[in-house]
This record gives C-alpha cells, sequence and structure tokens, in this order.
C-alpha cells in the first residue's frame, strides 16, 4: 500500500506514508473514545474494520473521517446485533468456565465439559475473525452473515488461528509499552491485521460482481 507510483518523488512518497500514518493514529483514537459509552462499542468496531480494510486490500482511502462516521451510520444495527450474540454467547462462555472451575476437576464429567466449553469459545473468536471483515466487505443480510462467517469458521479454522494469534500481539504489546501506544496504534492495527488476514479467504470466494463492486480485478 506504499508503493511508489512510475514517476513520483521521495517527497511525496513520504508525504503519503505520512498521511497514511496520521490517518491509522485518527481511526484507532476515534474507535477508543468512540467506545467510551460501552453500547456504541459494536458500531465503532465495524466502523474501525470498514476504516483499514482498504488498506487490507491493498487499496487507496480517501476522505478517512467520511468513511469512518458513514459506516458508523451504516452499520451500527448489524454490527450491534452480532455485538449482543457475541456478548451472551460469551458470557455463556464464561460462565460455564467458571463453574466448571468452582467444581473441580476430580469429577469425571468436569474435564470433557472444560475442554468442550473451550473449543466454544476458541470458535466463537474464529468466527469474529470472518464476521466482522464480511460485514464491512459485503454487508450481507444478517443471516448471510452469520451462516457465511460461520462456514468460513468451519471450513479454515487453522487459518483464523493464526489471524486472531497475530492479530492479539498489538494489544499484547500495548500490555508493556506505554499506554500511548494503545491510544494510537493498537486496535486500529489489531483490526487491520484481522481484515488483511480473512481478505485473502473472503477473495476465494467472492463472485464477479462482488469483484467489481470493490474494485478488484
Amino acid at each position: 500500500m506504499f508503493s511508489r507510483t512510475n514517476g513520483s518523488s521521495p517527497q511525496i512518497d513520504w508525504l503519503e506514508l505520512f498521511g497514511t500514518l496520521t490517518n491509522f493514529i485518527l481511526f484507532n483514537m476515534l474507535w477508543l473514545f468512540g467506545s467510551l459509552f460501552i453500547v456504541t462499542i459494536p458500531a465503532m468496531t465495524a466502523a474501525l474494520f470498514a476504516s483499514v480494510a482498504p488498506w487490507g486490500r491493498r487499496q487507496s482511502l480517501d476522505a478517512p473521517l467520511s468513511v469512518f462516521w458513514t459506516a458508523v451510520r451504516r452499520y451500527w444495527l448489524k454490527a450491534s446485533v452480532v455485538g449482543v450474540v457475541d456478548l451472551v454467547l460469551g458470557s455463556l462462555v464464561a460462565l460455564n468456565l467458571y463453574v466448571i472451575w468452582q467444581m473441580g476437576f476430580e469429577q469425571f464429567i468436569a474435564l470433557p465439559a472444560f475442554i468442550l466449553t473451550s473449543l466454544l469459545g476458541i470458535f466463537l473468536i474464529l468466527a469474529n475473525v470472518y464476521i466482522w471483515p464480511l460485514l464491512v466487505t459485503l454487508d450481507p443480510p444478517l443471516r448471510g452473515l452469520f451462516k457465511n462467517g460461520l462456514r468460513l469458521t468451519v471450513v479454515h479454522p487453522f487459518w483464523g488461528v493464526l489471524i486472531a494469534v497475530v492479530a492479539l500481539i498489538p494489544i499484547g504489546i500495548g500490555l508493556i509499552l506505554p499506554r500511548l501506544f494503545f491510544l494510537t496504534v493498537a486496535f486500529a492495527a489489531a483490526a487491520l491485521i484481522t481484515y488483511a488476514g480473512a481478505w485473502r479467504i473472503i477473495l476465494r470466494y467472492l463472485d464477479e460482481d462482488d469483484r467489481k463492486t470493490l474494485g478488484i480485478e
């Protein structure tokens, strides 16, 4: 995304790089402060993914502020539904793990229950790896969004695990470095890594109309 066009000067390349980094920091801060109300987290997450999506597809990004707030208005309802589903299922997984932990592993059923619940939690994480990029790429109906997201999770689980692990690296680094890293880099980096990784899989399933809409040849 930082490749030099024919005849461009090094100064222009540096200006483009500076503009990209500035927008990157802007998206991270918009997500962070926009999510302070808690209920806005899904809408802000969708907007963050939509904003970094062109970079994940190796395309240019114009009018970054307009892209972000347009995405908030466009995706807030579907993103909120995804967020509620995540909250309900994630809470059930966490509660079940807590109950099993309190029960102890002396009982025969405890270990299998712990493994199955943990696998369900991992599956939920992997589903989100594909669902959020699908939402901001194709904006399908909710039924199609969940159906295709789950299908990609089942068909490409190992790639999903790799994406999730790599995407967590910026968050982990943020726990070590000063809090300024969280403010300027961590969340946008995690979203970009997730989108770029999921895009490699989504691209395989796009039909001709989808490719034209996205400007993919």
